[in-house]
């Protein structure tokens, strides 16, 4: 079965990342550095890795 890649605007993109913080927060250095191109530019984050299962 395929696997459900969420859209950048889904409120679950972000929770699901390997670098969430669960608190709304991301730990990812290179995403904090370029916070405006990803979420005003590129309207998606290069940087998102899926949380291993």
């Amino acid at each position: 079965m395929a696997k459900i890649i969420l859209f950048p605007t889904h409120e679950e993109y972000c929770r699901t990342c390997a670098y969430s913080s669960g608190n709304g927060t991301c730990n990812n250095k290179k995403y904090n550095e370029h916070q405006y191109e990803v979420n005003c530019v590129w309207k998606y984050c290069p940087y998102r890795k899926e949380k291993a299962e």
